[in-house]
């Protein structure tokens, strides 16, 4: 009888140990089935969305992301949170939002300096097109400017003082990023050779100039130059936008100069490739409605950006056309990955 009762407590203890598993089984798909049904593409947003910004706060970048989170908050229907992931020339940042689940709650604050030259110049883990583009916001206008007190006026003079002197001319703009870029490519068109003075932002390339130590100044934006042009101390010599700025507007285009040199750095929003369709035309949708937003669009302005909306497909084609722009003129100078 011992015995008997041994064989049947071990039966009864099989038995439950089965139904035990089942139990977890049927739990397990149950509490899957739910969790997947809240995370359905179509339900988006369910839960706040990050902004990640991979430059240091208070930059004009983390400037114009966080007016866009702030507007773009109340037509997502949940909050638009900024975070700020800096360091590696921004490739921090870029790689975080790459690799990320492609489900539309992690974005970025798209600038060339992230997609475009990090991976010509820095191999980053990720190609300048791994993103999806939201659209984009605005973009800066580049300008050339230089000493007043130096044997030339306008480019023309420029070009042949230039020619007579190869190397002596100098040039100063932050090393390996799109104002270089834009001043090589000119450079290559024009027939010159000029030397660089690397510098660690536009503020020190205008110094630079203004001192006398430096020839040319190249700045990715008009905002710290303007004024100098407007009293007098700096010469402005061309923009690289496609119109001309309207701070400036006596001061011509590269195109108008007969260069085909258009380059104007972009801010935007992307997210990592590979996002449901429906969750990016939901996110394409909110930004179509913030850049409709007026009250935004002065912000933007008031920020020293041009305000220069651009759908989601127009974006990636000017990552494309910036990307084979700046590799052709890379490779050809032979400067590779620095």
């Amino acid at each position: 009888m011992h015995i008997a009762r041994c064989v049947k407590n071990g039966e009864n203890m099989k038995k439950m140990t089965v139904f035990l598993v089942l139990f977890v089984l049927i739990a397990s798909l149950c509490f899957g089935a739910g969790r997947a049904d809240q995370a359905r593409p179509e339900d988006f947003p369910t839960k706040p969305v990050q902004l990640i910004v991979p430059w240091p706060a208070g930059g004009r970048t983390d400037l114009n992301a966080r007016l866009f989170a702030s507007a773009a908050s109340a037509y997502l229907g949940q909050p638009m949170v900024v975070i700020n992931r800096e360091g590696g020339a921004s490739m921090i940042g870029g790689e975080f939002v790459a690799r990320a689940a492609p489900d539309g709650y992690t974005l970025i604050a798209m600038t060339p300096g992230t997609n475009i030259l990090p991976p010509l110049f820095r191999g980053a883990p990720y190609g300048a097109l791994d993103f999806d583009a939201i659209g984009q916001i605005g973009s800066s206008t580049m300008i050339m400017a230089s000493n007043p007190n130096r044997p030339w006026r306008t480019i023309e003079e420029l070009i042949d003082y230039a020619r007579r002197n190869p190397n002596q001319v100098t040039y100063s703009c932050i090393t390996l990023t799109a104002p270089m870029m834009a001043f090589l490519m000119w450079a290559d068109r024009a027939g010159v050779q000029l030397r660089h003075v690397p510098v660690n932002n536009d503020a020190q390339a205008v110094e630079q100039v203004l001192g006398g130590h430096v020839d040319i100044v190249m700045s990715s934006s008009v905002a710290p130059v303007f004024s100098h042009v407007n009293t007098g101390t700096l010469n402005a010599l061309m923009v690289f936008s496609e119109e001309r700025d309207n701070t400036l507007p006596d001061v011509p285009t590269a195109v108008e100069l007969g260069f085909d040199v258009v380059v104007s750095p972009f801010t935007g929003i992307a997210g990592p490739r590979g996002m449901p369709v429906i969750v990016l035309e939901r996110l394409r949708s909110v930004f179509n409605q913030v850049m409709e937003n007026e009250e935004f669009a002065r912000a933007i302005i008031n920020s020293g950006e041009n305000f220069d909306p651009r759908p989601g497909d127009e974006f990636f084609q000017i990552w494309q056309t910036n990307y084979d722009a700046f590799s052709d003129i890379v490779n050809r100078m032979g400067l590779g990955q620095q």
